[in-house]
């Protein structure tokens, strides 16, 4: 067409002049923003094949969306051509001028190229919906395997974290990927998992929610936040990250709304803006992959309940089989105490000795009966409720100590100060300093002597029982005051109900103390500090 040989220069120009000055142009160089029309106005003049355009235009398409422009800023760079051409033609003089089928054929072919870039662009999200499903789906595929895995086994979710950011990283075309999860503790993002090249210089790594900073601002807001240059910003970043090599980053928060879980972020080496295609696309993975990271927790709150509830029916079992043995011997006696007893004359010498006998049982089932009410305290998590009065802790010592001789014998001994007073429960400290002194002639070497020492201080008073003997394993020590704690030295079922430690603890912390345990390669100590007035620290 002689008219578009002519005025095509022109034409160009003016397209150029208009579409730079559009939406759609800002961030193209001269080259970039012209890529396609010398090829279309080419065509338009006849002297390109219309067939030859189509691998251009997916490419120019292509390039566009890359950049992140909508379908209406392309298609609006081939309606200002339209446009040109137009006035271009109005411009001209009558008998230059196309005939109308010429300008009808010529219109007809942008509007061909329009519905042909519409078409690949709707291809091209089509694919790229597609691309983003996929890697959705092995996200849900990786998670699934996850979460299948037998309990206690080390491919977990939070094990395959770093597959996770694979999977983004490829997702999205992106240099690295990190995922950040919040510590309430400490009140930092702690990297959990990095993949990229810069993997080795993020692991790790924790960062603050401090708004100064790029996690902060990751954090704070529901929209994902770009950063253009990680070197030159005055937003705190980290050095591993500020010298990885990489510069753009875009981050979104994990979820977008409601309990704060984390950050996820990619990298890129190149410093340049993120489309808005890209960060639609980031954001849908983030929102599928804090789906999978709340079933991971539930999954993994509800195992750990079903161990508690495993421990729970194991410990109650335990239990019932300690009180049934436990219960039974003191009744079982009292009981034959009771016939025996209504079998002898009045007169009979053994009656004294076997009312005796009943009363010491009656007593050992009711201590008994405290200990399951204190047992079903603790387990609750409440205090032991205290009787404060005052009273003296050699007296108690020596009170337990006389028992004790009666049946361990003279093993006992009581050193220190002569008097130790305080505002104190006396019917729970006698029985914590009884089973501190029963527990090392239990498990002391046998003959040794079992120590207490009282030391009254300033504003506390201390109590240290020890005793002879093999040291209590650490793995042991971790546990010993918990109820039911049992070391492997320990008597068989039946000897202990393995609430005696947890009970020391159980009346020391009511009287706002602390109770520790040293135990080395000859000797084990246990040690209780109470403050001398214990009613400050009673609810």
């Amino acid at each position: 067409m002689n008219f578009m040989q002519h005025h095509r220069d022109e034409i160009l120009v003016e397209w150029a002049t208009e579409a730079r000055s559009a939406a759609s142009a800002r961030g193209l160089t001269d080259a970039e923003l012209k890529n396609v029309m010398p090829l279309v106005l080419a065509a338009l003049t006849g002297g390109a094949e219309w067939n030859g355009l189509k691998r251009p235009i997916e490419s120019h398409v292509a390039d566009r969306i890359r950049r992140g422009f909508e379908i209406g800023e392309i298609v609006e760079e081939f309606a200002i051509l339209e446009r040109c051409v137009a006035d271009s033609v109005r411009r001209s003089p009558a008998d230059l001028r196309p005939t109308e089928e010429e300008l009808a054929r010529l219109f007809v072919t942008l509007q061909s190229i329009m519905v042909q870039t519409t078409d690949v662009f709707q291809e091209h999200m089509r694919l790229d919906e597609q691309r983003e499903k996929r890697y959705l789906r092995q996200l849900r595929t990786l998670a699934d395997t996850a979460l299948r895995a037998p309990s206690g086994a080390h491919d977990g979710l939070e094990a395959r974290l770093h597959e996770a950011m694979e999977i983004v990283r490829e997702a999205m075309g992106a240099d690295a990927a990190a995922l950040l999860l919040y510590e309430p503790e400490s009140r930092k993002l702690v990297t959990r998992a990095v993949a990229g090249d810069v993997e080795a210089g993020l692991q790790e790594f924790a960062d603050s929610v401090d708004l100064d900073s790029f996690t902060g601002q990751v954090a704070a807001h529901a929209q994902a936040t770009e950063l253009s240059d990680v070197v030159t910003t005055e937003l705190k970043v980290s050095d591993a990250l500020r010298f990885s090599g990489i510069h753009s980053l875009l981050g979104v928060r994990l979820p977008r709304q409601h309990r704060f879980l984390g950050i996820m972020y990619i990298g890129m080496r190149e410093a340049r803006p993120f489309t808005n295609r890209e960060t639609r696309r980031l954001e849908a993975l983030g929102e599928g992959l804090t789906l999978h990271l709340d079933n991971a927790k539930l999954h993994a709150e509800l195992r750990e309940h079903l161990s508690e509830l495993e421990a729970e029916r194991a410990l109650r079992e335990r239990f019932v089989a300690v009180l049934a043995h436990d219960l039974r011997g003191p009744l079982a006696t009292a009981k034959m105490s009771t016939c025996l007893l209504d079998e002898l004359d009045d007169g009979a010498e053994q009656r004294p000795a076997l009312i005796r006998s009943i009363d010491q049982n009656l007593d050992l089932i009711d201590k008994m009966i405290h200990d399951l009410l204190d047992v079903s305290r603790m387990r609750a998590g409440q205090r032991l409720p205290l009787r404060i009065d005052w009273c003296d802790l050699r007296t108690l010592a020596d009170e337990v100590v006389g028992d004790l001789r009666a049946v361990h014998g003279e093993r006992f001994e009581i050193e220190g100060d002569p008097e130790v007073r305080g505002l104190w429960s006396r019917d729970e400290l006698k029985r914590a300093l009884w089973n501190l002194a029963e527990n090392g002639a239990k498990y002391g070497a046998p003959d040794s002597p079992v120590t207490i020492r009282l030391e009254r201080r300033r504003r506390e008073a201390v109590v240290a029982v020890r005793n002879l003997g093999p040291a209590i394993r650490p793995q042991d020590r971790e546990h010993i005051f918990d109820l039911f704690a049992r070391t492997r030295a320990a008597p068989p079922i039946g000897a202990s109900w393995g609430l005696g430690l947890a009970s020391v603890r159980a009346c020391v912390e009511a009287h706002g103390g602390t109770v520790s345990v040293d135990s080395g390669a000859d000797e084990t100590t246990f040690t209780m500090i109470l403050p001398l007035d214990a009613r400050p620290h009673q609810p």
